[in-house]
């Protein structure tokens, strides 16, 4: 699965300030929360478990993917 592939199986809402939600695109259950932070993109699932940090949000996508 390529990286525009699996950008569309995720909708990125804006959650306040340099904080975004993402959703499932199907069934827009929360998948996690990205941060922006001084080292990235931090990344943590539904439950508040951090994921990592990322240079982008679609390298955070594909994070995200691989723990799913």
């Amino acid at each position: 699965m390529d990286r525009t592939d699996l950008i569309q199986l995720f909708s990125v809402v804006d959650a306040g300030p340099a904080r975004w939600e993402v959703r499932h695109d199907v069934t827009d259950e929360l998948a996690g929360i990205l941060e922006r932070t001084p080292r990235g993109f931090l990344l943590v699932d539904e439950d508040g478990q951090r994921i990592g940090s990322f240079d982008s949000i679609p390298s955070a996508l594909e994070g995200l993917y691989a723990v799913l």
